[in-house]
Formats: structure tokens, C-alpha cells, sequence
């Protein structure tokens, strides 16, 4: 039976290509924020209008989600599931609708988040990604921003060690 799966995790410890993995194997369907809102916005909006259209893709993508998983694909959703709430409240959506939804957590040390985010950007620079860079002040935010899922919530955790 196909499921929703939501990626957590903080930025750079490895979420999109574990969600390009999954994709590879068939049958699964990869839904990205941030590739909206790329494709929406080039230039940064500000923070506040950012979450407010960021929130308003996600829920677009929430109802995309539910359309892939009647065709019998399992759905990854690459949001990043950075506050509890979120995750609270992105999980009951589809638990009132009888669609099954997991929450997978990665998580990856210091060094290695280090090393992919500047991969992460030099891709960027080079023209080879679209995405978001993350220099070292972002990242600090970002980070404060990330509310560690409590065991409860998780389905599956997967620790990224390369």
C-alpha cells in the first residue's frame, strides 16, 4: 500500500538525495518545497512574506500529495518538518483522510552537514543546483529555528555517517 513519507532534519544532513534514493526505486513521487518556491520566487522575498508563501505551497503540495497517493505512488514530502507543530499537524491531515504517513528523521554529524553544505554551494555557484545557499550565518539560524522531533514522533531515524 503507498504512504506519505515526511523528511526531517536540519539543513544539509542529506534529506533531498535520500528522497532522490527513494524516488529511484520506483513508484515514489517527490514533492520539494524549496522547488516551488525556487520556481515561484528567484530572489529573496524577505522572511516574512517567504513563510507566508512557503506555507501556502506547502498546502498546494499537502493536496498533490493526496492526488499521487490515490494513483498508488508513495509521496516524499522534502519540506524539512523543522517545527513540531508542522509535523503534528501535517501528519494528522492525512491520518483523518486513512492515509498512512511517517515521519523519517536524518541526521548526520557537524562535519559532514559541514561538508555538504558547501558542496551544496559550490554546485550553486557553478550553476549545477538550484537551491538555497546556506553560508555559516543561515545556518546558524536555521538551526536555532529546528525543533529536534521527540521519540514519539518518529517513525524512522537514520543516522548519515558517509
Amino acid at each position: 500500500m503507498p504512504e506519505i513519507i515526511m523528511l526531517c532534519g536540519p539543513c544539509g544532513c542529506g534529506k533531498t538525495t535520500y528522497a532522490k534514493t527513494l524516488q529511484a526505486r520506483g513508484n515514489t513521487f517527490v514533492l520539494s518545497s524549496d522547488d516551488l518556491m525556487l520556481t515561484l520566487f528567484d530572489a529573496c522575498i524577505g522572511r516574512e512574506r517567504h513563510q507566508d508563501m512557503e506555507r501556502r505551497c506547502r498546502s498546494f503540495l499537502l493536496r498533490q500529495a493526496e492526488s499521487l497517493f490515490a494513483l498508488g505512488l508513495d509521496v516524499v514530502l522534502d519540506f524539512g518538518f523543522w517545527n513540531r507543530k508542522e509535523r503534528l499537524d501535517t501528519k494528522q491531515y492525512f491520518c483523518k483522510q486513512g492515509i498512512p504517513v511517517r515521519l523519517i528523521v536524518l541526521d548526520a554529524p557537524y562535519e559532514i552537514i559541514t561538508r555538504h553544505l558547501e558542496q551544496r554551494n559550490r554546485l550553486i555557484e557553478t550553476g549545477k543546483l538550484r537551491a538555497y545557499p546556506i553560508d555559516e550565518e543561515k545556518r546558524k539560524r536555521f538551526s536555532s529555528w529546528f525543533e529536534e522531533p521527540t521519540p514519539d514522533e518518529i517513525d524512522e531515524y537514520i543516522h548519515i555517517v558517509e
